[in-house]
């Protein structure tokens, strides 16, 4: 398992991105066959593609950015990386980010998405 102070990072298949800090851990997914949950009447950004999780609940982000495009080097499958109490790992059908203290965090794929 990588331990980074932050940094980002592309699932094998190339259409999920991940950047991960000690506070915060986001996915962003390019292509999906699922439909997220409607838009917040207050997120005048884009919404549906990025996922975070933190100390609290993971939840979709209203974002006017990506981190798909500078996600950083690729994650093999059976790989994690760390920061903090966040850690994701590249698993092969999916991307699975978590608080490892709080237990909230999501998984992110083309077929479908889970936050708990």
């Amino acid at each position: 398992m990588g331990d980074a102070p932050s940094g980002g990072f592309t699932m094998p298949s190339g259409n999920i991105g991940c950047y991960l800090t000690a506070t915060q851990a986001r996915c962003d997914i390019n292509r999906k066959s699922w439909l997220p949950p409607s838009k917040p009447p207050d997120c005048d950004l884009a919404y549906g593609f990025a996922l975070t999780v933190a100390d609290a609940d993971a939840s979709f982000l209203c974002a006017g950015d990506s981190v798909l495009q500078s996600a950083g080097p690729i994650l093999g499958y059976g790989q994690s990386r760390q920061a903090g109490n966040l850690r994701c790992t590249s698993e092969p059908k999916a991307v699975k980010c978590e608080n490892v203290v709080s237990g909230h965090g999501f998984t992110l794929a083309r077929e479908q998405y889970d936050l708990w």
